[in-house]
């Protein structure tokens, strides 16, 4: 799906809110208190943003160096917004992942993906959530064509293989501690290209999901 209708048209800014109004009509409300440069900020400096990422980024130039994404990205606000409508279905389920329909499934696979292994890595998100999560997440890159961090993701599982027959590996805990060195080595550097983040999920998860901005 096209994502223009979601391009930042104007920012408006109250004393506790910063606005967002998009080429749709739509405003998003973002507490500024989310934004620890913002918050400081004097009014005149607040003012003085731009826009980047054909319209869907915003840098304050006076608060911080200006980058390709912005320091503020709706693309990530809304992308933020199906994570969380996947959630909410999830505990309205009961928390069983297979009551959902599949793209729901799969967006819950993706928010576990990247909040375990942005916080410790590929094995934590294996330990904590097992394997048929860890393929949904590999079905939900190549959805949305996420080629290199579906590349990354694949190498990580890959590692794991050969200790499904092994004897001392009784639990997915033991798997790390059964690796070799050079195989804990590579998953450590598979762990930080995954953190480099090579593609911009939060676009391509979008255009293949659809947006549903919460009322």
């Amino acid at each position: 799906m096209s994502l223009t209708p979601y391009r930042i048209q104007s920012i408006g800014l109250t004393d506790t809110h910063l606005l967002l109004t998009l080429a749709n009509g739509h405003v998003l409300s973002e507490p500024i208190t989310r934004y620890i440069r913002l918050e400081k900020a004097t009014p005149a400096q607040r003012e003085q943003w731009q826009s980047v990422d054909d319209g869907f980024g915003v840098v304050w130039p006076a608060l911080l160096a200006p980058s390709a994404q912005g320091m503020l990205n709706v693309l990530d606000l809304l992308w933020d917004q199906r994570y969380e409508q996947a959630m909410a279905a999830l505990a309205a389920a009961e928390w069983k992942l297979d009551r959902l329909p599949l793209a729901n499934q799969e967006l819950v696979a993706l928010w576990r993906m990247e909040a375990d292994i942005n916080n410790g890595g590929f094995m934590q998100f294996l330990c904590n959530w097992g394997d048929p999560t860890c393929q949904l997440a590999l079905q939900a890159l190549r959805k949305v064509g996420a080629t290199n961090m579906l590349a990354v993701l694949s190498r990580m599982r890959a590692l794991i293989d050969r200790f499904e027959a092994l004897p001392e590996v009784v639990a997915l805990n033991d798997i790390y501690g059964a690796m070799t060195d050079a195989e804990q080595e590579e998953m450590e550097s598979l762990d930080h290209a995954f953190w480099d983040y090579p593609d911009v999920l939060s676009r391509l998860g979008l255009q293949y999901y659809g947006v549903k901005i919460a009322p």
